[in-house]
């Protein structure tokens, strides 16, 4: 059964976050119809969240993200143009046909500072499956942009104290 409003999608996403044991965090968002940010994988300090923008009515959009390491910022700033060049283009291509999207902020420098994961859908095809692998989809491309900046740059030291996925360093924490 197709959901048709936006408040029977709040009502399922609600439901099968429930059902599924997730720690479910509403934010109050005057711009989103629904916001909430939760753990992903279930039961990990990674968060995600889970928004409807009253701005486009029907559209889902799921939203992850990584904070880059001061360490490798340091590093990228050590990199020649044409090697900050080429390390975009690597990033871009490894992304250019999955079915996420991604979001790369950088200083004013024009150091990679964040990078967000995003997976959208209309409400006309949410389903639990559709949910859930907008998630993993998510989750998959953080871990691997997580290797990428550690493989190429080295395991950054990890903070005392975890504050979320959207502050993290770049390391597969």
């Amino acid at each position: 059964m197709a959901v048709e409003t936006v408040e029977e999608a709040k009502t399922s996403v609600e439901q099968w976050l429930k059902e599924n044991g997730h720690d479910v965090n509403v934010v109050e968002d005057n711009n989103a119809s629904f916001h909430y940010e939760i753990d992903y994988p279930l039961g990990s300090m990674k968060k995600q969240r889970i928004i409807q923008p009253k701005e486009y009515p029907g559209l889902v959009v799921l939203l992850n993200g990584v904070g880059v390491a001061e360490e490798h910022k340091d590093k990228l700033k050590e990199l020649s143009e044409d090697d900050t060049d080429t390390f975009h283009n690597f990033i871009r291509k490894a992304f250019i046909f999955a079915e996420n999207s991604y979001d790369m902020n950088t200083t004013d420098e024009g150091v990679i500072d964040q990078i967000q994961f995003s997976y959208e859908f209309y409400t006309d095809a949410l389903t639990k499956t559709k949910l859930y692998r907008g998630l993993l989809l998510n989750h998959r491309a953080l871990i691997y942009i997580v290797t990428i900046f550690n493989e190429k740059f080295g395991v950054p030291a990890m903070p005392e104290e975890n504050t979320g996925a959207e502050q993290n360093p770049c390391s597969a924490n």
